[in-house]
């Protein structure tokens, strides 16, 4: 009963958010951004997208669309066929996964039209798998596509859309869709041609986001859906948190008591309940330092920012340079560097996104607290009692897993946990972290995922060291229990190249298998499966330490706050090969995909596996409160089991995850719109001085066009 309430949640909790306006445009059946069967030029917007469901007999199909990039709609369904054989009483008819992509060539110019051309089912058992290009053209509030699609799309196709209002846009499209294709399990989904080539109807949009749509699709059913709109840019529950300040000390540097305005500030960032521990501040010659460890907010910017905010309200006026060092276990990572007419701009809320420039921030060097080298202090306080804030922490929280489309039992499965969790911190580069997970409710039943049953087992404990070498090299490593099938250790290494994007480093793993059935042991035999179970048998050999080794390049780049991953080695099973991730960025939320190819692939496929990863912090639901608990999610997009095919073992603390937001290019990104929302809030004004530009071709990323476009749309 449990797991039923939690599916119904689940599956229903996104059309009852309350804060994200609806867009112009709308998705079609499978969730691309366009007509009713067929795409269209128009996109959704950067971090913008849907999420529907949409009824158009014999077909049933859930779906998420998002704009990865201005330039880039992704989109992930599973579509049931509702004409097809039943597979069983919990998995119902036949289902198939699918993902769909389109790239924005050009946007509108006079009287050309946006260009946009994709690909369709691209994954799954590809039942429609076809490439398109189509044109869109907009006048006020009408736009018309023509556009052409292979294989059962059948060649040309055309529509209209016109907002009749701000909650009513009617769709009209020609349509040679050849549903005769289709085929499911050896049937044909839709025998017969559509009786004509038209679909038609209206989309209701609502000021929240949540948009109903009727149509009368082939002149043989009226079809419904429902979407909601969501943009990862804005907490979908809203709320704020606006940041700490004081009345601004009037005096200047001769007549201040340096020694108390040090003392004071030092305390103020060192509370209890501001999110930060192992808080200094040095100051002398007219010059200000805070270093600071964050451990309250799941954004590295959002704690450097409110820490900028803050320190400039309570130092001198004339104080010449203020300096930032963020510190990650007391190792410091990065350093901003603000002169008088930035701390200036924001005692008066005044900065905006584009008053820092790039060479606000930088590497810090490898002192204590980040200072340069030969700097003079006058005065420091801290850490003081600081440096207790967050040593141990005990929570229990809930946790649900959902399971989709994994067997043919069951379309969905859910466990419903209890988790225990312990930390410990230090400033000397150690951490500890302990979950122990109990299953209260659970109907998951997954013949490669024995690990997904009714005992209460550590998921995961990991003891953490992290050291700097020096301003841009790293070393990191865990032992421990590393996720719910491994226990052993992951140790990493990480040089950032001087004044460049890139990165270079590499990983080791040596891990042994964990007892499924176990609270903590390890198996005494490898893993197998046999008629559809798991076992631990001596005929599977000895459970060996296994190691895994993959050489790493990474990429981050500073225009749309991305960050691409490349890694070839030896994965756990002895495999061969590589894998790409491929991340994007709305300060601490991200949306990304993997690809993974070795030299075994999946049953029916050319590469091993490919999914989606999101890492969404609990202030993308909510921002009224700092929080620094967020939701990680790794998931294939493939139903096959990936158990014996590149995988790598789980992590609790990547490079990634620790210095991944302090590095300065990507921290020097995210900082100005941060601070310049800081600023919005206390003003209580809601209008950004520049809005940023969310839809734009590929043309245009490439000559440039679009930071001029954005500079004049801001004016």
């Amino acid at each position: 009963m449990i797991i039923k309430k939690c599916k119904i949640f689940f599956c229903s909790v996104i059309f009852l958010l309350v804060t994200i306006p609806s867009y112009a445009v709308s998705p079609s059946n499978i969730g691309l951004a366009g007509l009713w069967e067929y795409p269209s030029a128009e996109m959704p917007g950067d971090g913008m997208g849907w999420i529907s469901y949409n009824d158009f007999y014999p077909y049933r199909s859930g779906s998420a669309s998002i704009g990865l990039f201005p330039w880039l709609e992704m989109n992930i369904r599973l579509t049931e066929f509702a004409t097809s054989n039943i597979i069983s009483p919990g998995y119902g008819h036949y289902k198939d996964k699918a993902m769909d992509i389109k790239f924005l060539l050009a946007e509108q110019k006079g009287l050309r039209p946006a260009l946009a051309i994709g690909s369709l089912d691209m994954m799954g058992a590809e039942t429609r798998k076809a490439y398109f290009a189509a044109g869109t053209w907009k006048y006020k509030d009408i736009a018309l596509t023509l556009g052409y699609a292979s294989d059962a799309y059948n060649g040309l196709y055309g529509g209209i859309s016109w907002e009749l209002q701000k909650w009513l846009e009617f769709k009209a499209e020609y349509s040679q869709l050849d549903y005769t294709q289709d085929m499911a399990g050896g049937k044909k989904i839709h025998p017969d041609p559509a009786k004509e080539k038209y679909n038609f109807g209206i989309v209701l949009k609502s000021e929240w986001g949540l948009n109903g749509s009727l149509s009368y699709q082939r002149s043989e059913e009226f079809c419904f859906g429902l979407s909601y709109a969501f943009d990862l840019t804005k907490p979908v529950f809203g709320g704020k948190n606006k940041a700490k300040i004081d009345e601004p000390l009037l005096t200047d540097w001769d007549m201040t008591d340096i020694e108390k305005m040090v003392s004071e500030l030092q305390a103020e960032l060192g509370k209890k309940g501001f999110g930060l521990r192992n808080t200094v501040v040095l100051a002398g010659n007219k010059k200000v330092h805070v270093a600071f460890e964050n451990i309250g907010y799941s954004s590295q910017t959002e704690a450097a920012g409110r820490v900028i905010v803050l320190t400039a309200h309570k130092i001198p006026w004339d104080t010449e340079i203020c300096s930032v060092s963020t510190m990650v276990r007391g190792n410091p990572v990065s350093r901003i560097e603000l002169n008088t007419e930035k701390m200036a701009l924001i005692r008066l809320h005044e900065l905006n996104a584009y008053d820092l420039n790039n060479e606000a921030v930088g590497w810090a060097p490898n002192t204590k607290y980040g200072t340069l080298p030969g700097e003079e202090w006058q005065v420091m306080a801290g850490p003081g009692e600081s440096i207790r804030n967050g040593t141990a922490d005990i929570r229990i929280a809930l946790a649900y897993e959902p399971r989709i489309d994994k067997t043919l039992d069951n379309d969905y499965m859910g466990r419903l946990d209890v988790d225990y969790i312990g930390h410990l911190r230090s400033s000397q580069g150690w951490e500890a972290y302990l979950k122990v997970r109990q299953p209260i409710d659970n109907d998951v039943n997954i013949w490669w995922q024995p690990e997904m049953n009714d005992k209460t087992r550590i998921w995961k404990g990991v003891l953490s060291y992290i050291h700097k070498l020096n301003d841009r090299t790293w070393a990191l490593g865990e032992v421990g229990w590393l996720d719910e099938n491994y226990f052993g250790g992951n140790f990493w290494g990480r040089y950032f190249l001087k004044d460049s994007p890139f990165w270079i480093g590499g990983r080791v793993s040596v891990v042994k298998e964990r007892d499924f059935d176990s609270f903590s042991g390890l198996a005494d035999y490898r893993r197998n499966y046999d008629n559809g179970k798991a076992y631990y048998l001596p005929v599977n050999g000895e459970n060996e330490w296994r190691t895994g080794y993959w050489a790493e390049l990474g990429y981050h780049d500073s225009t749309y706050n991305a960050d691409i991953i490349a890694r070839y080695g030896k994965f756990i099973d002895s495999d061969k090969g590589y894998r790409v991730d491929a991340i994007r960025n709305w300060n601490d939320a991200s949306v990304g995909f993997y690809y993974t190819d070795t030299d075994r692939n999946a049953v029916g496929k050319s590469y091993t596996d490919a999914g989606m990863i999101l890492h969404l912090p609990l202030s993308f639901w909510y921002a009224g409160r700092p929080s620094n608990t967020y939701w990680d999610q790794e998931f294939t997009l493939l139903s096959t089991s990936r158990l014996f095919a590149g995988v790598m073992p789980g992590a609790w603390m990547t490079p990634e995850k620790l210095i991944g937001e302090l590095n300065p290019r990507r921290l020097n990104q995210e900082l100005g719109p941060l601070l310049e929302r800081l600023m919005r809030d206390i003003r209580e004004d809601q209008q950004p001085q520049v809005e940023k530009k969310s839809v734009y071709g590929i043309l245009e990323y490439l000559s440039g066009q679009w930071r001029v476009d954005e500079v004049i749309q801001g004016e």
